[in-house]
């Protein structure tokens, strides 16, 4: 009895070594608030400056997803947050002296990165050394036993 146990757990190591890690989930296996951070520092440095700063992300709410229909599992937190521009961003979007924005630039000082039925859809001007608040939201979804960030990247 005891060699069969023994061979039973050196099977059972054996497949746990050989497996990814993400494969024996069983427990707590949402999306973590470090991969929303993530996902965020990612969006802001794509849409307004490679340089920016997250200085401050606190989740404030987050929950399993019932993606009813979609074959897979969907996870959400929403979030604020805190980013500093040392060179601003969108510098060619600066708002003329009487306030007429150019064309492709949004004069909008909602700033989002992922929340669709609101998100600013064109180039918004942020001043050099600003520091701008964020309430916001990310998605995940759940697909080959990870979870993609509406970044596109898998975690």
């Amino acid at each position: 009895m005891k060699k069969l146990m023994i061979a039973a757990a050196a099977l059972v190591a054996g497949f746990v070594v050989s497996a990814p890690a993400n494969a024996f989930c069983v427990f707590n296996c949402e999306p973590k608030p470090e991969m929303a951070r993530k996902v965020f520092e990612n969006l802001v440095k794509k849409k307004f400056d490679p340089e920016a700063v997250v200085e401050k992300f606190d989740i404030t709410r987050g929950w399993p997803l019932d993606v009813e229909g979609a074959g897979h599992a969907g996870y959400e937190f929403y979030f604020t947050a805190k980013v500093k521009f040392p060179k601003g961003a969108n510098l060619d979007c600066k708002p003329e002296a009487d306030g007429k924005v150019k064309e492709g630039c949004s004069a909008s000082t909602y700033y989002s990165t992922t929340i669709q039925n609101q998100m600013v859809k064109e180039r918004q001007y942020i001043e050099p050394g600003a520091t701008i608040d964020f309430k916001d939201e990310t998605r995940f979804d759940e697909g080959g036993g990870n979870w993609k960030g509406q970044d596109g990247n898998k975690y």
